[in-house]
């Protein structure tokens, strides 16, 4: 059954990969230093939260649920 949170974990992996792959390439071409390391940190950011996610949701529905 698919939930609210693999839609979470999904969208926060696509974004986040989006952001890396794309905005930090246009800050790099427009020599953009402080809008690059954010777009950075906002991309890294958004790949480890949904793998928070992920995890913290798998552990739940694994040892609590049941």
């Amino acid at each position: 059954m698919i939930t609210f949170n693999y839609y979470t974990v999904l969208l926060l992996l696509i974004s986040g990969i989006f952001i890396l792959c794309f905005d930090v390439r246009i800050y790099v071409k427009a020599n953009m230093i402080k809008e690059k390391k954010g777009a950075l940190i906002t991309g890294w950011l958004s790949i480890a939260l949904a793998f928070i996610a992920f995890c913290s949701y798998y552990i739940y529905e694994k040892w609590f649920w049941n």
